[in-house]
């Protein structure tokens, strides 16, 4: 079931800042880890390149169950949908062999 399929709540829904405010992250890199039971994503952010390595300075973590991360890519999932149909497909850059990704699953190699 997709967020479109769900039901509709009916009872109304109050957002509630903290006091201070909410903390606000840029991130351009994402580095996860899973147990059965949930998925952790620590955000960073790309601050240099080197030669020999790359060096990313990680601001948060984010630690979700299983069930919130379907929501959560399903609501992404229809967001990016929803973009592209008003602005066109999102194009990866043309310089994939320069872009920091981890070594997210280990490959035999």
């Amino acid at each position: 079931m997709t967020i479109e399929e769900a039901p509709k709540t009916e009872k109304p829904i109050e957002y509630r800042a903290p006091q201070g405010g909410v903390l606000r992250f840029y991130s351009n890199n994402v580095q996860l880890a899973t147990t059965s039971f949930d998925v952790r994503m620590i955000f960073g952010e790309v601050i240099e390149v080197k030669p020999d390595k790359a060096i990313i300075e990680q601001n948060v973590q984010i630690t979700m169950s299983w069930l919130e991360a379907k929501v959560l890519a399903d609501f992404l999932q229809a967001n990016i949908k929803a973009l592209e149909e008003l602005n066109g497909p999102i194009k990866l850059p043309k310089n994939l062999d320069k872009l920091i990704v981890p070594e997210t699953f280990p490959t035999n190699k």
